[in-house]
């Protein structure tokens, strides 16, 4: 039995079968038609759906990584801006709040200006009361003043 071909005792597979079966069209006479220089290429034996669809998964996962590698992680990504996002708001909060507080401060001024600005208000009326009270006696005593001068160089003269 070492004597026999292996090939000899294989079954035909379903896919050699399938090639049988498929048509292959004439060669029509053409330019186009490979010349005796030109070397043919050996035609390539059918693959398997499963093959065929682990070589394309393959050559997806391939370029996935490719472009993982080249535009990184996308969770990680993901996770970064996220996290951008968490600090933008949290920074957004603290302005509020120092915004605020500054609000509130600058109304306690404008308070205690308001207040200042009555003080003064009620100050200046009292003055101009005082003043009233006391310009018109100065006035008289003055002119007084002055009628007794003129009275004291006429005396003089």
């Amino acid at each position: 039995m070492a004597d026999e071909n292996p090939n000899e005792n294989m079954q035909v597979s379903a896919i050699d079968r399938v090639e049988e079966d498929i048509p292959v069209p004439a060669p029509t006479p053409s330019s186009a038609m490979p010349s005796a220089d030109m070397p043919q290429m050996p035609s390539s034996p059918s693959m398997s759906y499963d093959e065929m669809q682990s070589i394309v998964e393959e050559i997806i996962e391939d370029k996935w990584k490719q472009m993982l590698t080249s535009m990184g992680d996308i969770t990680t990504w993901k996770i970064q801006v996220e996290d951008d996002l968490e600090a933008a708001k949290q920074e957004l909060l603290r302005i509020q709040s120092r915004f605020d507080t500054m609000q509130a401060a600058l109304v306690g001024k404008v308070g205690e200006y308001e207040g200042s600005m009555r003080d003064l208000s009620t100050e200046m009326k009292a003055l101009e009361q005082v003043m009233g009270k006391i310009l018109e006696p100065l006035t008289s005593n003055i002119k007084e003043l002055g009628r007794i001068v003129e009275d004291l160089r006429a005396r003089k003269k």
